[in-house]
């Protein structure tokens, strides 16, 4: 899988979950509200687990305080419903009732002030960036019903009034509490805004927006919940009064678990209504008395808190450090990852020159401290035309990559970027058109749009098949590679924009002068341009073509590679046919998986179902032109080769597999009740039936691994197979895998491995896996190209002369490749017509990509 939504939740690592596991199964944790040996550990663990977390972010509890939440947005709406927005110069004086101050005077009790802006004094205003989620535009509805004055604060005027600012008259007396909110990175285009910007709120640069004559007292609250995920926050340098995060942003795991940091100087204007189970010193039943814990978090963590999501979060930060090194060495992989799909989408044109797409961005995609690990885009059509983000969604599906489509909850980014009107955003709803719906364009245009976002564990290799499949599939004839005309004013634009705002301490490490380096162990180096400068041609940007196609490999040791099995399975999950010769047709072998089994309910019968279809043994005999099943102990039977004169349109539908394999539906028709009652017998089951496919059915490739020259509209036709026409596996790479077995441990007979994968075309002469590299190849005289590895299920452990399960070949194949079991290449033949192909034949002009 090529996973590319690492904004919307990035991946864990198996040894991330293996240590959890392991913690748990070691450890017993009890509930933190009770005083036993598990519970004092938990609460314990918990403790450890705030340092870390205030440790990540370069601060301690001297500064700051952290309250765990479900998820950013509870950080968000806390806040909300908690913030003072009146002025009360005491509060700084305020302190919690404890045992020795303990007097009913100064309890909590029901029925105190609470709207205090009614006494006298003003509320405060709630200022927002436009470009904030919509978890942040909640929070107005709350200011509002609490007598704050509400604010939008666009894009260019934060830029602006940010720029012109002065230092506000210093003055101890001030007219209501004020809070501006805006992202460290836009969750859009992962513009990073400056951290510069926290000082300039809390110093008054925002007083301009107040409704009163007298000064507020500013507070800042940061949405980090994006930024953090892959960027150096650094709270030594820039103190926010709030900052607000999700931890599965940032480890995968686990979800449902975030974060509110609050500047312990800043902890008086929260104050808290509510009080839950585990947050309070007293609590009087029969009267309106409480007195709340001391301790922020002990006071706004209601209930018993997700302590063993809590607990998980060790191993997360333990993962991390001993996967990346440290959160530096993140920023600048994925910044670098983000600017080489930025340059490729930039200059990508169609053969009439037009662009091919258009990138919604706010930065040049040079500076890691502006720009974060996001692209933003919209594909168009060679006339201009654009295409909805569901074709392209579901293009990405096709072959396996993993992005996000729509406004990513951030209408006021996706509104500026699409450069919609609130009256277009009011006539689209009108149209139908709702948030998360998949209406992507009305009147032709957009609604939203395409997001792609990187984490450390994206390669090089996963954007390529992003470019090979946006190139294949969107771009029309041969791709002009050029620079827009807009691009010299752009670059100005941003300049004039960002580079005042850029500050030493803008709680980031400076990465000024960053070069690209390979930068995590186990990722392969990734090579990448330059920033682009102000130029009239893209010539610069050749180097980073997608491939370089065209390379021929030869074997290091000078033996020549040869075809020496070929296999074909005429009833889909049913047993092979050895073939010295056979012949290639328009889906692949010639009869491979051209029936299949279905049940009752017309769902395809495969051997994770039952795994007696393995002992099912079909035999093509072309003089008797009848294809010939036998199963043990019972006598065969045969269904002819040759389509049916008269099937009195006896067509039936039938699901490819229980599974849902891409969704497909397909066409055949029924083979009689003679084998239908052999096959129930045979397998002991009720209600079965042999579908045979229909010859007009169309059924193409589910992946394409497009190269240069390749007809972007080419599409493979498919049998009832799963993927792909063919499945070519090394001989040397089941070496390999055989070698790793403990075969006196294991329940797997050694020689049917092989086997196991169910081949249709089985080489050697290669090293073990050099398969995988390879992009296009003959065999003989029939021409193949890759459709992309084979990724393997259970079936592998079923005994193919047998039907008995075992536990190998999965578990040691899943242990050799940390989890990602793919084993054998998924092919297509290139070219049309009926050829032959036969045992060996030498396997010539094979090429990869480098």
């Amino acid at each position: 899988m090529c996973y590319l939504d690492h904004v919307g939740a990035t991946l864990y690592a198996e040894s991330q979950i293996k240590a959890i596991a392991e913690d748990l199964c070691e450890n017993v944790y009890g509930n933190p509200h009770s005083l036993s040996i598990s519970s004092r550990y938990s609460t314990d663990v918990i403790d450890q687990i705030r340092y870390r977390v205030l440790q990540h972010f370069n601060t301690d509890l001297n500064d700051y305080s952290i309250i765990f939440t479900s998820g950013a947005t509870h950080a968000l709406k806390l806040v909300a419903e908690s913030f003072d927005w009146t002025d009360n110069s005491t509060k700084n004086d305020k302190s919690v009732p404890n045992q020795i101050n303990y007097t009913k005077k100064g309890t909590n009790r029901c029925g105190a002030e609470n709207d205090s802006y009614s006494h006298g004094r003003h509320a405060g205003t709630f200022v927002y960036l436009q470009d904030n989620h919509t978890s942040v535009l909640g929070m107005r509805e709350v200011a509002k019903k609490h007598g704050a004055n509400v604010c939008c604060l666009s894009y260019e005027e934060a830029f602006q009034c940010f720029l012109d600012c002065g230092c506000s008259d210093f003055t101890s007396v001030f007219d209501g509490n004020s809070l501006f909110v805006y992202p460290a990175q836009c969750n859009y285009s992962g513009v990073k805004y400056p951290l510069s910007w926290v000082s300039k709120v809390q110093n008054g640069a925002l007083n301009y927006k107040s409704t009163h004559s007298r000064q507020s007292k500013w507070f800042c609250l940061l949405d980090a919940a994006s930024f953090v995920s892959t960027s150096v926050l650094d709270l030594s340098q820039v103190q926010p009064d709030f900052v607000c995060l999700s931890f599965y942003k940032i480890f995968g795991y686990p979800t449902g678990l975030g974060a509110l940091l609050v500047k312990n100087s800043s902890s008086y204007v929260l104050e808290k209504c509510y009080f839950g189970g585990g947050t309070v010193l007293l609590s009087l039943s029969s009267q309106c008395e409480h007195i709340p814990r001391p301790a922020l978090s002990d006071r706004f963590e209601d209930g018993t808190i997700p302590f063993l999501s809590i607990a998980a979060l060790r191993h997360g930060f333990c993962s991390l450090k001993q996967l990346t090194g440290d959160m530096a060495s993140v920023m600048l992989h994925t910044f670098s990852l983000a600017r080489y799909l930025f340059q490729f989408l930039l200059t990508l044109h169609h053969s009439n020159g037009s662009p091919a797409a258009i990138l919604y961005c706010d930065t040049t995609y040079e500076d890691a401290s502006t720009q974060g690990n996001v692209v933003n885009f919209n594909m168009l059509r060679p006339n201009g035309a654009y295409v909805g983000f569901i074709e392209v969604l579901n293009v990405a599906n096709l072959n396996g990559i993993q992005l996000r489509t729509g406004c990513f909850c951030n209408p006021g980014a996706c509104q500026r970027h699409l450069k919609l009107s609130d009256d277009d955003l009011r006539s689209q709803f009108q149209a139908g058109h709702i948030c998360g719906d998949d209406k992507d364009l009305v009147n032709g245009q957009p609604t939203g749009s395409v997001r792609v976002s990187f984490g450390y564990m994206t390669t090089k290799n996963d954007v390529d098949k992003l470019i090979n499949v946006l190139t294949s599939y969107f771009v029309h004839g041969s791709p002009v590679r050029k620079l827009p005309a807009w691009w010299p004013a752009f670059q100005q634009a941003y300049k004039q924009k960002f580079q005042p705002a850029r500050r030493k301490h803008d709680g980031l490490l400076n990465v000024d002068r960053m070069k690209s380096p390979a930068i995590l162990h186990g990722v392969p180096d990734i090579k990448i341009q330059a920033p682009i400068k102000s130029q009239t041609n893209a010539s610069s940007l050749e180097t980073s073509s997608v491939s370089n196609y065209g390379q021929q490999n030869t074997m290091s040791d000078g033996n020549s590679i040869a075809l020496t099995c070929i296999y074909v399975y005429p009833v889909k999950s049913c047993g092979a046919v050895r073939m010295e010769s056979w012949y290639i047709g328009l889906r692949g072998l010639l009869y491979d998986r051209e029936w299949m089994v279905v049940t009752p309910a017309g769902v395809c019968l495969t051997q994770k179902q039952d795994a007696k279809l393995c002992l099912i043994q079909p035999n093509v005999d072309l003089s008797s032109r009848s294809l010939i099943l036998q199963f043990p102990e019972m006598p065969p039977i045969s269904v002819p080769l040759d389509d049916p004169k008269n099937h009195n349109d006896g067509r039936v539908e039938a699901s490819l597999c229980q599974s849902k394999v891409c969704g497909d539906r397909v066409q055949g028709w029924d083979c009689g009740d003679d084998v239908a009652s052999w096959l129930c017998d045979a397998l002991g089951r009720q209600g079965l039936r042999l579908i045979r496919q229909w010859n007009s059915d169309s059924r193409v490739s589910k992946e394409k691994m497009k190269s240069r020259g390749q007809d972007s509209n080419q599409k493979s036709v498919l049998s009832l197979s799963n993927q792909a026409q063919f499945l070519l596996v090394n001989k040397s790479s089941v070496q390999w895998l055989s070698d790793q077995i403990d075969w006196e441990q294991s329940d797997c007979d050694k020689e049917s491995l092989l086997e196991r994968f169910r081949s249709n075309l089985v080489i050697q002469g290669l090293k073990p896996f050099e398969e995988n590299e390879w992009t296009h190849f003959q065999i003989g005289r029939v021409k193949f190209q890759s459709e992309g590895p084979c990724t393997r299920c259970q079936m592998v452990c079923i005994d193919q002369s047998t039907g008995v399960k075992t536990r190998e070949p999965l578990r040691t194949l899943a242990a050799a490749f940390l989890g990602k079991m793919k084993f054998g290449v998924y092919l297509s033949r290139v070219a049309e017509g009926n050829v032959r192909i036969s045992v060996g034949d030498e396997v010539i002009d094979h090429f990869t990509f480098n």
